[in-house]
């Protein structure tokens, strides 16, 4: 059966809620700390009054959203540099070397740094025919 509130009793709930403990408003009323809340919430649209802490929680809000909104998000989380147009590229000159293969070798792509330069490896003809 729901407890029948009093005005004096309903002022003293708006005036400690947040003040004195849920339990102790609770044991002092005889009923359940959801009781007490389901209370504070029809006093409170019954009488205008924000929610505990609400106002509070709504400027946060605020401040949030304004701060997020001055800063302008980098895409990919990388610093955007220029890319020059295609016609700007320029390509680097590939260096072709005459490969002398020497009697029984084969060249192969990979190439080593040398006195003389770049240098395909030399491989067995023997091992690239297996």
């Amino acid at each position: 059966m729901a407890k029948k509130w009093t005005p004096s009793e309903e002022k003293y709930l708006l005036e400690n809620y947040g003040k004195v403990p849920m339990a102790e408003l609770a044991d002092r009323f005889g009923v359940t700390r959801k009781a007490i809340s389901a209370k504070l919430d029809k006093l409170r649209q019954a009488h205008g009054i924000d929610p505990v802490g609400a106002r509070e929680r709504a400027t946060a809000r605020q401040r949030r959203q304004a701060q997020l909104n001055e800063r302008v998000p980098l895409t990919g989380g990388a610093i955007p540099r220029k890319i020059p147009p295609l016609g700007v590229i320029v390509h680097p000159q590939v260096e072709t070397l005459p490969a002398v293969e020497p009697a029984g070798m084969a060249a192969t792509t990979n190439v080593v740094r040398t006195e003389q330069g770049w240098q395909p490896i030399m491989v067995s003809k023997k091992r690239v025919a297996r």
